[in-house]
């Protein structure tokens, strides 16, 4: 699906414009086009090529997915690969994944045009074109502010994601700290008490959300960081070539400097979750070795009690004609008070000793 808009001036609603007079309105310096390939097509990339121009390395990277997050500068306009992220649709679901993949957004920006290229919906193209016109600021400060309102939008929903993140190492804490016996609040009818009583998985399958998280977010980071000395250097006039791109760049600077705070942070977020996730993990294991010696204790007393109920029966079951208990009238209830009187004081004494 394709989406074709010329800004001819800023603070003047866009016009519609057909994909033959994209170098019509290219010669114009003072507006932007805006070009959106939803699901793109061969003949979509063949556009791209006839009317700006791009280069072919750069036309391979569109027809590959799941590239590296990266910014790569060309002759006349700047070639930014970025990732959408967003929560599991179901947090409360320990089953349930925290982490889906969004759209794989591809932007081209020069002077005055922005490309962009997504496979699917990308609610952060959307929520950036709504933003670029309603700001006259904005389109005052031309395409790279479209591109600085796409970063924007697409690293502010990483929050949310992480909010999923810590939602659901909150629950695996709890779940794994309640004692033994306890009932599990079931906080969905998908979930069961076994499932959350035996969280190792779901604690495996966090990890391996994060880190894969992780390896999109942090490529994000270094294009971000690498965009901000891009838009750095573009400060000088004689770098920019006219003082108006080098005004731009200049007003431009601060709004990339916070994208790039944000994804500073949302790294270190990330680390910090796995390091929380690492502590779970080992009080998950201390708590299932702990209950296993409650377990064996237990089991060790109740051994020792009946090893001397067996001493006991094994003494008068010894084939010795002259054992006056065995003729004796009380003997039976007497073997039984032997028993009860020997479980007694050994109950006491490994209570004293805190073995029970």
């Amino acid at each position: 699906m394709i989406k074709l808009e010329h800004f001819a001036e800023p603070g003047k609603p866009p016009l519609p414009l057909e994909p033959t007079r994209i170098s019509d309105a290219l010669k114009n310096p003072n507006g932007m086009v805006w070009l959106d390939l939803e699901d793109p097509s061969e003949e979509d990339f063949q556009l791209l090529v006839d009317e700006f121009q791009f280069h072919q390395l750069a036309m391979d990277d569109l027809r590959q997915r799941d590239q590296r997050a990266k910014v790569v500068d060309y002759a006349g306009y700047t070639f930014v690969v970025m990732h959408e992220l967003r929560p599991g649709k179901n947090r409360s679901d320990l089953n349930m994944p925290c982490l889906e993949r969004g759209a794989e957004v591809n932007t081209f920006t020069g002077p005055n045009f922005c490309v962009t290229v997504h496979n699917g919906h990308s609610p952060a193209v959307e929520t950036a074109r709504q933003r670029w016109e309603a700001s006259r600021e904005m389109q005052d400060h031309g395409p790279y502010a479209f591109l600085y309102l796409i970063l924007d939008s697409l690293v502010d929903d990483y929050y949310p994601t992480l909010d999923a993140f810590d939602e659901r190492i909150d629950s695996l804490e709890e779940i794994i700290l309640k004692p033994a016996g306890e009932e599990v609040d079931l906080t969905n009818k998908n979930s069961n008490a076994e499932d959350q009583r035996k969280p190792l998985k779901t604690l495996l399958g966090v990890r391996r959300e994060l880190l894969e998280m992780r390896r999109y977010v942090a490529p994000m980071r270094d294009a971000v960081n690498t965009m901000l000395r891009h838009v750095e250097a573009m400060q000088d006039p004689e770098r920019a070539g006219e003082q108006r791109r080098a005004d731009r760049a200049r007003a431009l600077y601060a709004y990339y400097q916070d994208v790039y705070d944000h994804t500073i942070r949302i790294v270190e977020t990330i680390d910090t979750y796995r390091d929380l996730l690492a502590g779970t993990l080992d009080a998950h294991l201390a708590v299932a070795s702990n209950r296993l010696n409650e377990v064996v204790k237990v089991l060790t007393s109740v051994s020792i009690i009946m090893m001397s109920w067996a001493t006991i029966s094994g003494i008068y079951g010894m084939n010795f004609e002259h054992m006056p208990e065995l003729h004796w009238h009380y003997g039976y209830v007497y073997v039984w008070a032997l028993f009860i009187l020997v479980t007694v004081a050994e109950y006491i004494y490994f209570r004293k000793r805190k073995w029970l």
